[in-house]
């Protein structure tokens, strides 16, 4: 994720984009949307299956969700120095080195005979993926300039943000077809399906950068200095919220809706609309910021996934066990979610402009740490009802709006 300063250094050796043509444009872009998806698809392709894997390993829930625990910190800590190390050896080098780890974890996955061996390659398919992430913009950064990068990405993250939806109905069809193992080996295809990539002329050949290795793309005082601001860790907090809710229902939805009587194909629907009211109120975020300050639209945010907790807890009490209970409170989340994750992001960069590679980074980072506690919590508070879920979703989202009240104060808001 830092390639601010690699994109500095290109400029002055080229100014002017690659010499595409139509074709190669297009596969080039769809081959950046393929790398950098392959977190999230490896991330969220088994959901609908968790229970099956309790099942099969004959564990509780909580350690089925420790798989996907296990990952999403994984990637949390990896994402911050898997984009230096590419600085250091080539983007392409160690991207396909981190794919051929990827590879043989996913086939680890596959061939588990313990849930402790499932975890353990979880964890190493973890750190390959979070190569394809952060290194996949970096290509991008190293062969555009500024401008051009701009529109490319402006492509490629609406697509990347939409392959969570998708990876879940994959998988629950998988699971009902084949079983719930062959979809890591479906991950090991993804994986080798990029290495042909990078060893095709579709991704061209990158010129080295010297710069980071003159400079330490990672700066460790300056990292601090960075989270001791208190406005930059409220707007982290308020991601961190947002990305910790989110996966609080996707560690408990499998269980809940089986519990219901549904199936790992509904499952694995669930997770697709609850992403369209995310991409909804990103469209509605626009056209509020017409009107409204950022901080107002990050207060929204923050009250409707109070408002989506709150209804949480009344559709428990009010004993109703279908798939709305759960969908129609996710929804009102996922909205405010919407809201205030883009914004929140925009402002934790414009506090340190020179160092947008870093924070960038350490955003990611810090989102996904919340959303690995997330679902640990879930795994331990889980009882097969909407209540934990509830609990938990309230307890942050008012914890999230006492801090902003004490940083950026209600006085803000008529700004």
């Amino acid at each position: 994720m830092e390639y601010s300063a690699v994109q500095k250094e290109n400029e002055q050796i080229q100014n002017k984009e690659p010499n595409f043509s139509k074709i190669h444009r297009i596969l080039f872009i769809s081959c950046i949307i393929f790398i950098c998806a392959i977190g999230f698809v490896a991330s969220d392709i088994y959901l609908p299956s968790l229970p099956a894997i309790a099942d099969y390993y004959h564990k509780e829930a909580f350690w089925a969700q420790s798989t996907m625990t296990a990952f999403l910190i994984t990637m949390a800590v990896f994402q911050i120095f898997s984009g230096s190390l590419s600085d250091k050896f080539g983007r392409k080098n160690v991207l396909f080195l981190f794919m051929i780890i990827f590879i043989l974890a996913s086939v680890g996955c596959y061939a588990s005979s313990t849930i402790y061996e499932l975890i353990f390659f979880r964890v190493l398919q973890a750190i390959g993926a979070c190569a394809g992430m952060s290194i996949g913009q970096a290509i991008v950064a190293d062969l555009f300039n500024s401008k051009e990068m701009g529109r490319v990405l402006s492509i490629t993250i609406p697509l990347v943000a939409f392959s969570p939806a998708i990876a879940p109905v994959l998988g629950g069809h998988i699971e009902i077809h084949f079983n719930w193992q062959t979809n890591f080996l479906i991950l090991a295809l993804y994986g080798l399906i990029i290495i042909f990539m990078l060893l095709s002329p579709i991704i061209p050949k990158l010129q080295e950068n010297n710069y980071s290795q003159k400079k330490s793309a990672f700066d460790i005082k300056v990292f601090i200095q960075v989270l001791l601001n208190k406005k930059f860790f409220g707007f982290a907090l308020f991601m961190m919220v947002s990305n910790a809710s989110y996966f609080s229902f996707v560690a408990a939805c499998p269980f809940l809706l089986k519990k219901f009587g549904y199936s790992p194909t509904a499952v694995g629907y669930a997770f697709c609309a609850a992403s369209f009211p995310y991409m909804f109120a990103s469209f509605m975020g626009r056209r509020l910021s017409l009107t409204k300050s950022s901080l107002q639209i990050i207060f929204l945010g923050l009250i409707l996934n109070v408002i989506g907790g709150t209804v949480l807890l009344i559709m428990y009490f009010i004993n109703w066990p279908h798939i709305l209970a759960l969908m129609i409170p996710v929804f009102i989340i996922t909205i405010g979610n919407g809201l205030l994750m883009p914004f929140s992001s925009a402002n934790a960069i414009s506090l340190f402009p020179k160092n947008a590679g870093m924070v960038t980074g350490t955003l990611g980072s810090m989102q996904l740490t919340a959303a690995g506690i997330g679902t640990a919590v879930m795994g331990i508070i889980e009882n097969g009802t909407l209540y934990p879920l509830g609990v938990f979703v309230l307890g942050i989202a008012f914890l999230s709006i006492i801090y902003f009240i004490s940083v950026f104060k209600i006085s803000s808001l008529k700004n």
